[in-house]
């Protein structure tokens, strides 16, 4: 009997070794004709295609009917909350993007104007006040260590 089908198979007479071909089957032939036979008969179909829409078979009872009202909540306040979290996240990755974006330019722009030969000189050069607080802080310094000296020798 066909598993698939429920009808009687035709029965085939049998070679005295299962070595031996016969004569009906040369395509099968060997140890392994036999895993790969299924490759050449037509396939049945083993079941029926599901219908296009389900519909309930018979009443539910109350509890079921509890039961599909709280999936039905379940599943809706998920589709919410997925709808929440995109709508969240759309201004974010986009908001990332440009601020990348802005990042990388104004680094690439600012490394380019630094680096230039002909402004580096007067990149790193000191201005006017650096230059004439320096020069106030040395002449405290020295005034400083006079007195001191000067405080050390009284002692």
């Amino acid at each position: 009997v066909d598993p698939k089908t429920g009808k009687p198979l035709a029965s085939t007479p049998r070679a005295a070794s299962p070595t031996v071909p016969d004569a009906d089957s040369a395509g099968n032939s060997g140890f392994f004709g036999s895993f790969f036979a299924a490759k050449n008969k037509k396939k049945a179909a083993a079941m029926e295609a599901p219908p296009p829409t389900l519909k309930a078979s018979g009443t539910l009872s109350e509890r079921e009917n509890i039961e599909v009202e709280v999936i039905k909540l379940l599943i809706s306040s998920y589709y919410n909350i997925v709808k929440r979290t995109m709508i969240d996240m759309v201004p974010k990755a986009v908001m990332l993007n440009l601020v990348q974006f802005t990042k990388d330019e104004m680094q690439r722009e600012l490394l380019e104007n630094m680096y230039r030969t002909d402004t580096l000189d007067d990149l790193l050069k000191e201005s006017d006040f650096t230059i004439r607080r320096r020069k106030e802080c040395q002449q405290m310094v020295e005034s400083l260590s006079k007195a001191s000296e000067i405080v050390s020798q009284v002692q």
